[in-house]
Parts: structure tokens; C-alpha cells; sequence
């Protein structure tokens, strides 16, 4: 059924009704519409225009950037604009655990999202923390392992490694990557420059060689990760070079960039049965009583800030991320009643855990002075270096800018706790497990039901030893807090990096006002369970032995940070509160599970209450994974895409 743009009713700017417009509409009308083209958006929508019959138009408020050396050269990496003008650049809300800090949380604020941006890093996590998601789902059977490794695989081509790759360590397992050239899109392969440091880390760390980080059982053991790198040469393969570019002249596809979506539009609703009532409640049984029927946007180029639409005839996809999607639903009014009134927005579906169940890995570091001949160091102090590292690259893709070196170690937690220490820990976890669930559930029955959920889940890891609590990798130059011009420009470093991965802790996200261009406040609670805090003292304490360890102590020059003055657990306790920061993987903001559990889209990744809108990006994970997330992100909108196609025959 098509939508008549004069069924909405004259907008007054004053009171912000969510129903109404006096702007004339742009008189378009799409199948889809895609907010956000990160991962996740550009995934869904290049899938869903494969077919030709339908019509998807992506909204994104970044530009297309893949000409910029900074994002197609891997060793490039962090420079130029990656973390200025391509950078979100989110502000926390100061972090009692971390002494009244705030942190940074890096997201990519440009046409293809994080994957402009990341360290191009693509492994998976363990096995059962994906079978968790559906075990959280009443054991659905479409989100295990077993059920997304098709869709992990539907969405790379592996150029496998060659003789020169495996010959520094290279190791991969055929079976769990893709390989189509037809149906694949990612380009996923491995670097051609190694540094030695790497290989010695191997080596100090202790841990088994992986046969391949990405086979479904990283724990315990060590490897190059896999990249989202086009290995024939050598650039990186973001999601635009993936999902867009090579499909950008599909008629049936609109690309809308540098527009800030400011609301969802919603069909006329019923009169509300009282003033200040609420127009839907998601519990209500029966059929939802909501349906988008459009999407309302602004030209960030447009001093004037005029506002366009454009309109949907089947679904409204959110994809801007698990700090932006809760920002788009909430200025259109959907969430909780309170935080919704506060901001000057009224409700229009009653769905109070959105935002909420945010969590975040945490990210730490030991570095070390060092006598390393070559370091990344080189690039920044060196501008001879550069200028030579960067024509060998343009000549012919090789040196240290065509790779993002990366070793991955996936710590158990067996590697950090002594076993009596670690049975006590986990002892006190579960005995508290009903305080920290009603603590970090914001007030909301439903989800302390859910976070104690995923909390048992998570403590029956621990017990078994399963929980891959952390990750440690290596990186061959400085990786730690201070600022560049604050340390010495004539050092170089060897640095690990300490990355919890399984953080207990759950926060959120809201919106602070009803304008969309203000960011919301992100409270990420870093460090608010006990067991996350001993967890990364340890694995930062790990990291400095691993410094000292041979192969290593060979290139080990004193450690520079934390430094000799830190010395005890308590001393090394407040340091990570005062260093520690965002490892910029932030899930769970609109959390896949049961209502009953606090979720805010089903099994489908439908939003509860509403007809025809679908939640398709790391919001919806519920349950920590041990993983950099870009791989899996690019399975979940896989699996969705699939999803909206089975479900296109459907009346909604």
C-alpha cells in the first residue's frame, strides 16, 4: 500500500510532534530505507538490491572517503583524519571507576562506518558465546555458531596465504571461510610484511599456536588475525569497497551522504485513552499498532538546517550503530517515557530498555623502550622513513605501510588467576549476581531478569574455563595513553595491549535533548563489576611480563609504562583507573531478547511494537563477544537481510 504524505498532519517546530510536517516532502518513495551506511547498513542494503524489483535508499551523514590514503593504505592506520574529521569521537559521561574520567570511544563517522577506520582486525569469538545469543532467545536455532557460520562465510573471499605468509607463522583452516568470488564481498587476507618483533611475541607469550583465530576457539592461543584486506593489493577492504562501490550503479540503489537523520515519521496514530498516556505499549497483546512510514532527515551542507523526507513502503532499517540507533529511535519517539520527556520528545511506543545494556570492551597497555631496528614509530619521527615507506608502498604494495600488524593472544582465564583466586572470584560474582543485575538494569524489572541471564551464562564460562576474558596483542611501536607530543620523539617502543573482553558491566545511552545534531549521553559503566576490574589488572600485569619474557628481553630496553614505580596490584589498580579507556566495541544498546528479559527486537530483529521497522548492527548483540566485532557485525546483517527477503511476502 502506498503512503500519502498528506495523511501527516502541519509540523510545529515549537512542540515537536512526532506525527506532523509543514515541510514539503520530497515525494519519493523507497521499499527500504537504510539509516546509517556503516557495516551493517551498507551490508543489508546491497543485499537487498540485488534484487531488481525493489528499491533502497541508505541514509548516511558521513561522506565517501575511500580516495583518502589514510583509509585504503593499511599502515595508515591512525593517520590524517582517522581519528579526526572521519571520527565520531564520542564523550563518555565521567566513569566513577575510572576516577571521575571521561573516556573517548572512537566510531567512524564516514560512508562504510567502523570499517573505515579499524585496525582491519576479522577474527570471531568462541563457539559458545554465540550459542549464548540464542540460548538468551529461548535456544533459538538461528543464533548459534553452527547457524551464523554460513552467513561469516557468505560475507568474505579469502585469498588464502602464501608460501612467504605461512613461513612467518601464517595458519589458516579452509573450511570456515569464504572463498565464493560470486557470492563473497568482503576481501579478507593477510599481510605481506612482518615484523620480527611479532614472531618473538609468538614465542613469550606461552600460549599455543591457533590454527586459526577465526575457526570458532581462539582461547589459549596465539596467531595473525585475518584482515579486512584486499591481499592482491595490499589496500584495505572496508564496506564500501565490499557492499557499494561495486554495485553503485544499480538504479535501484540510493546513496544519500552528509544527511543527519533527525526522526523516524510514524502512520497518523490513535488518540491516546488519556492525556500524557503513552500511544503504544510493547507488551500489548496482539498485532503492533506503529508503522514507519517514512524517514525525516538534514543536509549537514545546509546552513538552514531544512529538514526532507522521503518515504517507505515495506521497512525502516536502523543501522547507525549501538550508540546511534538508540539515538534515532529515541528522538522519534520511542523508549522510556522519562528519559523521553526530559529530552522534550514525546512518546510514541513504550519500550523503556532502549539504550540500555550497553556494554564495552576496555582497553589498557604495557610498552617498553626498545632497540627493535624498525618500529611504527619510524612513520611519526622519522619523515625520511615515511617518505620512503610510503613510495615503496605506491610502487609496488610492500613495506611497512601494507600492513596492519596485528598478533592476536586470547587469554583463558586460567592464564591470569591462580585457580583458588579465580574459584573465589567467581564464588563472590555469583553471590552477587542479583545486586549487580538490579544495579546496572537502570530501574527496569524486565532487564535485571535479562542482564542475571547473561551474567549466569557468563560465570558458567568462568567456571569452565571458557569465557576468553581477554585479548593481548602486540604492537611494534607505541600503543599507551600519552599523547604524542608529551613523550619522547627520539624513542621507540614494543607495546601490548590488554583488552578486556568480557566486561560483567552494563550502562546506556540517551539522548540528552530533541535535537538530533546534540550527542547523546554514553555511559558505559567501565569497570563497575568487581571481576572486570581484577580481570584487566591481571591481564595488564601479563602483558608486562610478557615484555621481559625471551624472546622478547632481547629488544627490552626498560619498561616505560606503567613504569618501575608501579609495582604492587594495588599500585597497577590505579593506574588502569587512571589510564584505561574504550576499545571502541561497544553492543548491546538494544538488546535482541526476549521482552520479558528487557529486549528491545526479537529473534527477527524486529523492533517490539512497531510493524515494519528492523534493528540490523551491533545494538542488538546481548551478550559480550571475545572478538574485534567487524566480522560478526557483517554475519548479523547477513543473517537480517535474509531475514527482510523471507519476510517480504508477508503482510505487515
Amino acid at each position: 500500500m502506498k503512503f500519502n504524505p498528506l495523511s501527516l498532519f502541519p509540523f510545529s517546530v515549537l512542540n515537536h510532534n512526532p506525527w506532523t510536517t509543514e515541510l514539503t516532502p520530497v515525494l519519493k518513495e523507497y521499499d527500504y530505507v537504510v539509516i546509517g551506511g556503516g557495516i551493517a547498513g551498507l551490508t543489508v542494503a546491497s543485499r537487498l538490491s540485488e534484487n531488481p524489483a525493489v528499491t533502497v535508499a541508505v541514509l548516511e551523514v558521513g561522506s565517501n572517503v575511500e580516495d583518502l590514503p589514510e583509509v585504503y593504505i593499511p599502515g595508515l592506520i591512525g593517520f590524517g583524519q582517522s581519528f579526526t574529521t572521519l571520527n565520531w569521537a564520542y564523550g563518555t559521561v565521567p566513569q566513577p571507576e575510572l576516577g571521575g574520567r571521561k573516556a573517548v570511544i572512537n566510531a567512524g563517522k564516514a560512508l562504510g562506518g567502523g570499517s573505515i577506520i579499524n585496525s582491519m582486525i576479522f577474527p570471531r569469538a568462541e563457539k559458545g558465546q554465540y550459542d549464548a545469543w540464542g540460548e538468551l532467545n529461548n535456544h533459538d536455532p538461528n543464533w548459534t555458531w553452527d547457524s551464523l557460520l554460513h552467513y561469516f562465510k557468505k560475507s568474505e573471499i579469502l585469498t588464502p596465504p602464501n608460501e612467504d605468509q605461512v613461513a612467518e607463522g601464517v595458519k589458516y583452516v579452509r573450511d570456515v571461510h569464504g572463498t565464493s568470488q560470486e557470492e563473497g564481498r568482503v576481501k579478507v587476507g593477510f599481510p605481506n610484511y612482518f615484523y620480527p618483533q611479532s614472531k618473538m611475541w609468538h614465542a613469550a607469550s606461552g600460549f599455543a599456536l591457533s590454527p586459526d583465530l577465526s575457526a570458532g576457539h581462539p582461547q589459549g592461543t596465539v596467531g595473525i588475525s585475518i584482515n579486512s584486506l584486499d591481499a592482491k593489493n595490499n589496500t584495505r577492504c572496508s564496506s564500501v569497497c565490499a557492499y557499494y562501490t561495486p554495485f553503485s550503479d544499480r538504479p535501484n540503489l540510493t546513496m544519500l551522504t552528509e544527511v543527519l537523520v533527525t526522526r523516524i515519521l510514524w502512520e497518523q496514530p490513535q488518540i491516546p485513552a488519556s492525556p500524557g498516556a503513552a500511544i503504544v505499549n510493547a507488551s500489548i497483546v496482539g498485532p503492533p499498532r506503529i508503522k514507519a512510514v517514512g524517514v525525516e532527515f538534514t543536509h549537514t551542507n545546509n546552513a538552514h538546517g531544512q529538514r526532507d523526507q522521503v518515504y517507505v513502503g515495506k521497512e525502516v532499517v536502523v543501522a547507525a550503530g549501538a550508540i546511534g540507533s538508540p539515538k534515532v529511535l529515541e528522538l522519534s519517539g520511542v523508549g522510556n517515557a522519562t528519559i523521553l520527556k526530559a529530552a522534550g520528545v514525546d512518546q510514541v511506543l513504550d519500550l523503556p530498555t532502549v539504550g540500555e545494556n550497553l556494554a564495552d570492551h576496555v582497553h589498557s597497555w604495557a610498552n617498553s623502550f626498545t632497540n627493535a631496528s624498525v618500529t611504527r614509530d619510524l612513520l611519526r619521527s622519522d619523515p625520511t622513513f615515511e617518505a620512503e615507506q610510503r613510495a615503496l608502498w605506491y610502487h609496488n604494495r610492500t613495506g611497512v605501510l601494507s600492513a596492519c600488524p596485528r598478533s592476536l593472544g586470547i587469554a583463558a582465564a586460567s592464564d591470569l588467576f591462580p585457580k583458588s583466586q579465580l574459584a573465589s572470584l567467581v564464588n563472590d560474582a555469583k553471590r552477587d549476581l542479583a545486586h549487580y543485575a538490579s544495579l546496572f538494569s537502570n530501574g527496569n524489572a524486565n532487564l535485571a531478569k535479562g542482564i542475571q541471564a547473561q551474567h549466569e551464562i557468563a560465570l558458567k564460562f568462568w567456571e569452565e574455563d571458557k569465557i576468553a576474558p581477554v585479548e593481548i596483542n602486540l604492537e611494534p611501536g607505541y600503543s599507551g595513553p600519552t599523547a604524542l607530543a608529551d613523550r619522547p620523539h627520539d624513542k621507540k617502543y614494543t607495546s601490548i595491549n590488554a583488552v578486556l573482553f568480557a566486561p560483567l558491566s552494563r550502562g546506556r545511552t540517551h539522548i540528552r535533548s530533541s535535537d538530533p545534531s546534540e550527542l547523546a549521553a554514553i555511559d558505559p559503566a567501565y569497570y563497575a563489576h568487581p571481576l572486570d576490574l581484577a580481570t584487566h589488572v591481571k591481564s595488564i600485569q601479563l602483558g608486562r611480563e610478557m615484555l621481559r619474557t625471551p624472546p622478547l628481553d632481547e629488544i627490552y630496553l626498560g619498561e616505560n609504562e606503567p613504569g618501575e614505580n608501579v609495582k604492587t596490584e594495588e599500585e597497577l589498580t590505579r593506574w588502569a583507573r587512571a589510564v584505561s579507556g574504550s576499545d571502541n566495541h561497544v553492543i548491546g544498546s538494544l538488546a535482541m531478547m526476549p521482552e520479558e528479559l528487557g529486549g528491545v527486537v526479537d529473534t527477527r530483529l524486529r523492533l517490539y511494537g512497531a510493524r515494519n521497522v528492523r534493528v540490523v548492527d551491533a545494538s542488538i548483540i546481548p551478550f559480550p563477544i571475545s572478538a574485534h566485532l567487524a566480522s560478526t557485525v557483517y554475519a548479523v546483517a547477513e543473517r537480517a537481510a535474509d531475514f527482510i527477503k523471507e519476510d517480504s511476502t508477508k503482510h505487515l
